[in-house]
């Protein structure tokens, strides 16, 4: 079988040697695409290695590792602010190791699947999801075009995410988050998001998770799916036995999409045990879903719902109209209310510098934010500065 090198160019949001000390979530939390894709490698019989830039000293340090390790393969992520380290890894590789095969995927290489190609450094591109196919083309790469879409996985029946993969595992999840307890280990519950949002890529992750159209030839719709709550379950026990962790984040863009998931996860939190083990966790959520279900996030906070991200990302009525965002001011500051009545911690998202649809910015929909912002008093306030990324709009 193979030895396939897992790459995560995360310099964009960390750095060189960051994530062997870290400082920021960014520097400590590991890359689940990459573990997603390492179980499915070893149940095929592969050996994985992992090459994490954020636990290499530079360039120099990265060359040692590939030519000491010697894969056959190697394959690299890439969300759009880390495509140019991407490239330069797949071209590295090929300078060190001439015969190695490279692979690339993740959003950017999804919606532009042929950088690298005149250069000859990126040999095959799987858009939206590998893990079912990245083993198979790594056991007849001659039987893929160089750009093929990855099909879709069952998400039950896919290993758990490889944490194993992190040798240090159990040192990185000593670090304290949202002030949440320690040990804390994330986890992502589902793929996708039914939302339009104007400034999401996607929009809403509908450009990555995807399957092909029953009406239209060529053309893909989205895929937007939950594991079951069993199985969230299965993969919440199996950490809890092993690591004794007393949070939990889950990273899903939107958590409460369809309410019934909702509440019966909470019901496992209970019957599990993990409720009256007081184990905390965070999740995202819209205003005006939390305006329309506050029996809902009532019941989320009493199984241990601490932090709540919202993704308030306006509060201007025209701005959040030409977001798409399907919210209002109004939603915006009730949901605040409710959040702070029920003792939660919120997590606020906002967005300055965006244009209006005239392409011009307006200051004053910002100071509007920001005024707004000090009125909720978040304990938390995580500013975004508007930067286009390909497949928004």
């Amino acid at each position: 079988m193979a030895t396939v090198a897992l790459i995560n160019p995360q310099l964009a949001s960390s750095g060189w040697n960051r994530g062997a000390r870290p400082q920021t979530m960014d520097d400590a939390l590991p890359r689940h695409s990459l573990l997603f894709l390492s179980g499915p490698l070893k149940r095929a019989g592969h050996e994985v290695v992992l090459v994490d830039l954020r636990l290499l000293a530079g360039w120099a340090d990265y060359e040692r590792l590939i030519e000491k390790r010697a894969p056959d393969f190697v394959c690299v992520t890439a969300h759009t602010v880390e495509v140019e380290v991407a490239l330069e890894c797949c071209r590295r590789a090929k300078r060190v190791l001439p015969g190695c095969t490279t692979f690339a995927g993740g959003i950017h290489f999804t919606m532009f699947p042929d950088l690298g190609e005149d250069e000859g450094i990126v040999d095959f591109v799987i858009r939206g999801e590998g893990e079912l196919s990245l083993p198979e083309l790594v056991v007849n790469p001659a039987a893929f075009p160089r750009v093929s879409w990855g099909e879709p996985p069952e998400l039950d029946g896919l290993p758990f995410s490889d944490r194993e993969l992190y040798p240090d595992y159990a040192d990185r999840i000593g670090f304290s988050i949202w002030d949440l307890p320690t040990p804390l280990v994330d986890m992502i519950t589902g793929r996708g998001c039914p939302w339009q949002c104007r400034f999401c890529c996607g929009p809403g992750e509908q450009n990555l998770f995807t399957v092909p159209s029953r009406h239209e030839p060529g053309a893909r719709r989205p895929l937007i799916r939950r594991r079951s709550v069993a199985n969230v379950l299965d993969e919440m026990e199996a950490l809890y036995d092993r690591y004794r962790f007393r949070s939990v984040v889950f990273h899903d863009d939107q958590f409460v999409i369809r309410p019934g998931w909702v509440e019966e996860f909470c019901e496992a939190l209970h019957s599990h045990g993990f409720v009256e083990r007081d184990i905390r966790w965070w999740a995202a959520s819209r205003s005006d879903v939390i305006c329309r279900y506050p029996e809902l996030i009532a019941t989320m906070r009493g199984a241990g719902l601490e932090v709540i991200s919202i993704g308030f990302e306006s509060f201007s009525d025209r701005m959040l109209e030409w977001m798409r965002k399907e919210t209002t001011v109004e939603e915006n500051l009730r949901a605040a209310e409710i959040c702070h009545g029920l003792g939660l911690t919120i997590f606020a998202n906002v967005i300055f510098g965006m244009p209006y649809s005239d392409g011009v910015w307006y200051p004053e929909d910002d100071k509007a934010s920001l005024a707004a912002i000090r009125q909720i008093g978040p304990k938390h306030f995580s500013p975004s500065f508007f930067d286009p990324i390909p497949g928004s709009w």
